[in-house]
């Protein structure tokens, strides 16, 4: 009976492995075939390289940012500089003395205003790159304690596998194994049949409903009791029915509809004492289990499991705070914050007052060199202040689009995490694929929600000796390791079937 069960476990096992390498040659819903199989793990570990990747661009066009703000506000300063050494060389106009005055305390105030906004980036810089180390040993933690979960998760299905050795000499066991066995096999025929049927009922039924007249008399539910025409119509509709013969042809069409109603019932009735005789085997293996712990082994990996739980939210809340506290930094290197742009707009208020106007004038109709020379250099500034604010308009929403990818894979990482696709037993099929979909996204070519979508569908689980338990306890995963793949089962014959129609 031992080797007779270990070789039904083989053969299931076996079944599992070629479902596998099918799967591992299907294209997805993109024409995309799935090829070399990899861990969770590694998948996650590629969106988190990807990450820090965005992140060291997002830096490095933030230095950019950041060296063309400053060389805006230097240069702006340079210009009213020279506004003020032009009012200076015009000082015989009584008009400078005003102009020098105003250069020099708005010239203090942008200085006041620009070191204050230098301190509140540090103070920023701080506590992105604090958010940054509490994620990082957030999920370093992580790490350490999915190998604690390993480790438990291979004794359980090593224990799994010791309770069946010993459950396989009871006898109430063996009993229970082979109705299971019977009952799966009999859902398993029921399923060909109702899809056979489902199928049957889409091919066989056009012939009756692209038959006008068949339709029209089965719509008016005639030869049925709820049939309520009277007189002359009855009378038509009667002679049209016996002269394409509509009696036989509507007993023909009213079976084909009801035999995948009551096959459909029939599935749903053997799957419920399915599950019932799953469960009986699952409860004995779960008792047997227990009893050669000699512990609590499911409170255990319930402890560790909210203990991972914890770790998650963690990294979700530090991630949190990356994302906001890089958007506020990006958006002073970008020169967007309300301190630079009052900065700004101190000078420009003052390069549009009358008097500086009055001065470029001056220069222009008096013979000193001097002064022309100041009013070319104010030219030559207002063209490089124009060049760096162009600039400084690309690098933007470069880096924007950087964030929100960023941002994106952030999101991603969490729901991965959330769904436990990280844990052993998680897989991914197709790691070229999986690099290509993430450059996509990286590129903006896809959407945070498409990518996700399309990386779900290369995912599944493996299926481990201590599933039946871990289902009882409410352990991840949640599928259920023998669910059948039907859709990949069953082939359909389309059979020639005569029906009434063509009339």
């Amino acid at each position: 009976m031992v080797k007779r069960r270990r070789h039904r476990d083989s053969e299931r096992d076996r079944t599992h492995e070629r479902r596998d390498r099918d799967r591992d040659h299907r294209r997805d819903g993109h024409g995309e075939t799935f090829g070399v199989v990899t861990t969770g793990r590694e998948t996650l570990a590629s969106i988190e390289q990807a990450i820090a990747d965005l992140r060291r661009q997002e830096a490095e066009l933030r230095g950019e940012l950041e060296r063309l703000t400053a060389a805006r506000a230097d240069e702006t300063a340079k210009r009213l500089k020279a506004y003020r050494e032009l009012a200076e060389v015009r000082a015989r106009d009584a008009l400078a003395d005003g102009v020098i005055d105003e250069a020099d305390r708005l010239s203090s105030r942008v200085a006041t205003l620009l070191a204050a906004r230098q301190k509140t980036i540090d103070d920023l810089k701080q506590r992105q790159r604090a958010a940054d180390q509490r994620r990082q040993a957030a999920i370093a933690a992580r790490e350490q304690l999915v190998e604690r979960i390993d480790k438990a998760e291979k004794r359980l299905d090593e224990l799994a596998l010791k309770a069946r050795d010993v459950l396989s000499g009871d006898r109430d066991y063996r009993a229970a194994v082979e109705a299971l066995e019977k009952q799966r096999a009999m859902h398993v025929k029921a399923i060909d049949k109702a899809r056979r049927a489902h199928a049957d009922r889409d091919t066989k039924g056009r012939a009756y409903e692209s038959d006008p007249l068949f339709m029209y008399l089965w719509r008016r539910d005639f030869g049925q009791s709820a049939y309520r025409e009277t007189g002359i119509v009855r009378w038509l509709d009667g002679w049209v029915a016996r002269l394409v013969g509509y009696s036989g042809a509507r007993a023909n069409y009213a079976v084909l509809n009801e035999i995948p109603v009551r096959l459909d019932e029939h599935v749903a009735r053997l799957a419920e004492t399915l599950a019932e005789r799953r469960a009986d085997v699952e409860a004995r293996e779960a008792d047997m289990i227990r009893e050669l712990a000699h512990a609590d082994i499911a409170g255990q990996l319930h402890a560790l499991r909210a203990e991972q739980a914890a770790q998650a939210k963690e990294i979700e809340g530090a991630s949190a705070e990356l994302s906001e506290v890089g958007e506020q930094v990006n958006k002073y290197a970008e020169g967007l914050d309300p301190a630079f742009n009052k900065a700004i707009e101190i000078s420009a208020e003052f390069l549009g007052q009358q008097a500086t106007d009055r001065l470029i004038a001056v220069a222009r109709q008096t013979p000193s060199p001097t002064d022309d020379e100041i009013a070319g250099r104010i030219f030559a500034l207002d063209r490089r202040i124009a060049e760096l604010s162009a600039e400084r308009d690309r690098k933007t929403a470069e880096l924007e689009k950087i964030f929100e990818r960023r941002d994106e894979l952030l999101r991603i990482a969490a729901d991965f995490r959330r769904n436990h696709y990280d844990d052993s037993a998680s897989e991914f099929r197709g790691d070229d694929i999986a690099k290509a979909i993430l450059g996509e996204l990286i590129r903006g070519a896809i959407t945070g929600a498409e990518y996700w979508a399309r990386t779900r569908r290369r995912q599944s689980w493996r299926s481990r000796p201590a599933d039946p338990y871990r289902r009882s306890q409410n352990f991840p995963p949640f599928d259920l390791d023998d669910m059948l793949d039907f859709d990949d089962m069953f082939d359909f014959e389309d059979d020639d079937f005569r029906t009434g129609g063509k009339f």
